[in-house]
């Protein structure tokens, strides 16, 4: 048997002491750490190994210091461009954007013009101030007949059959359509499902002139000026200049890619208001719904009415609203809510589900051959709601929210004095009620 005095002693330690050891090892190593980080020598600029004994050591010094500050103002200015402004006296120039120009600029500086117009509504689109500044300027204007997939074709060739009397007149779709899934995988919906069409006809028309000229677009707001811009250069497989407003389209033509827009006149009265200006403005007239919707009804016939929105029948315009918050279940504590109505009848306008057209009379006219192979696809047979006139009388009253006037505060404190009044009638009430109570008890 081992006497105990040999014996060895265990190695085991208590988790105590185990984990304490260890988060001193951990806290000597960090503080190393911070140590070495603070005492690491950083590099000194060197003089670019130049000895003192060395002739004009200062000078060679001062062109470094100067070629490194040239470089980073070089690195400065390349990353922002500096604009150098020329004033020209007589002709102003064109703003590189994406947004529209003033379409006195456009009208300035082009040759020949591609005046847009919506089909929904040309009387609204067309200005006699524009078309007498143009004639003016002895300059030559299109009419491009834009969005005639949103018209019936009847009205379409109606509409050209009377601008083409005064310029030459192209009908165009330029809006893209939106294509689903199946519709893009399938190779034979392609053609059938164009994006644009109308602009080989125009194109070939640009070509014919016989000098070089400069195209400019303009039109009303919201009338597609743009995307004639845009559907023109991918016909022609052009891109547009980030720094130039010019695109070359053809040898001759070059088209201005910055579109001039045609603002309304300043003596029109805000009584009077076109259905494209609505839909341009849709978050303004959002707050008036109901004034909008009467302006409608008064230019909308009952039939049609009743056809486009199934309603039953009515007497018209004073129940349109009524018959119209019935129809959509709008009610409020049981009665209709016009308010509610008339809102629904601006979001169908601004999601484009309620189609609309001005209705015009005159001889419907016949599109070239040309014209009616690249526009076939696009024209459109199915129904839209006829407007009477391109304009919708509306007046629109500010609602203005009422102060707490003193006024106010004397009504509140008379209402309290009556309260008082009330109070005290009511026990007078209560004595004489008592004392009847006293006699029948005797």
């Amino acid at each position: 048997m081992a006497k105990a005095f040999n014996k060895k002693e265990s190695k085991r330690i208590t988790c105590h002491k185990k984990y304490k050891i260890r988060r001193k090892v951990r806290e000597h190593n960090k503080k190393l750490a911070k140590t070495l980080k603070n005492s690491v020598n950083k590099r000194k600029k060197i003089d670019g190994n130049i000895p003192n004994m060395a002739p004009f050591k200062e000078e060679i010094l001062l062109e470094a210091i100067q070629q490194a500050e040239t470089t980073k103002e070089e690195k400065k200015l390349k990353k922002k461009t500096a604009m150098v402004v020329t004033k020209h006296a007589v002709v102003p120039k064109l703003i590189s954007s994406t947004k529209s120009t003033s379409c006195h600029v456009v009208i300035s500086n082009a040759d020949l013009l591609l005046w847009v117009l919506d089909s929904r509504n040309v009387a609204e689109c067309l200005s006699e101030v524009v078309m007498d500044q143009v004639k003016g300027a002895e300059k030559k204007f299109i009419f491009v007949l834009n969005k005639i997939d949103l018209v019936p074709a009847k009205f379409l060739k109606i509409w050209y059959a009377k601008l083409s009397k005064i310029a030459p007149t192209f009908p165009v779709k330029s809006t893209e359509i939106m294509r689903t899934e199946c519709e893009l995988i399938i190779p034979a919906f392609k053609q059938k499902f164009a994006r644009f069409g109308g602009f080989k006809c125009l194109l070939s028309h640009l070509n014919q002139e016989s000098e070089a000229v400069k195209v400019g677009v303009i039109g009303g707001a919201s009338v597609g000026k743009s995307c004639v811009v845009s559907s023109i250069l991918k016909f022609c497989g052009r891109t547009k200049a980030k720094r130039s407003n010019e695109a070359k389209i053809s040898d001759k033509v070059k088209l201005l890619t910055t579109p001039g827009l045609i603002s309304a006149p300043a003596n029109s009265t805000s009584e009077m208001v076109g259905p494209l200006h609505v839909l341009s403005n849709m978050s303004k007239y959002m707050n008036y719904p109901v004034e909008v919707a009467e302006a409608l009804a008064r230019v909308v016939t009952r039939d049609h009415a009743m056809v486009h929105f199934t309603l039953p029948l009515y007497e018209h315009p004073s129940q349109f609203l009524d018959t119209l918050a019935i129809r959509y279940n709008t009610l409020l504590r049981g009665k209709p809510d016009h308010e509610a109505a008339a809102r629904t009848i601006l979001k169908l306008l601004r999601d484009g589900k309620l189609r609309f057209h001005v209705a015009t009379t005159g001889e419907a006219g016949e599109f070239p051959d040309e014209i009616e192979k690249g526009v076939k696809q696009f024209l459109y047979s199915g129904s839209s709601l006829p407007l009477l006139s391109s304009e919708l009388s509306m007046k629109i009253v500010k609602a203005v929210k009422k102060k707490r006037d003193e006024s106010d505060m004397e009504g509140v404190e008379s209402g309290n004095d009556e309260d008082d009044g009330d109070e005290a009638s009511f026990e007078d009430e209560d004595s004489d009620g008592a004392e009847y109570s006293d006699c029948d008890m005797e």
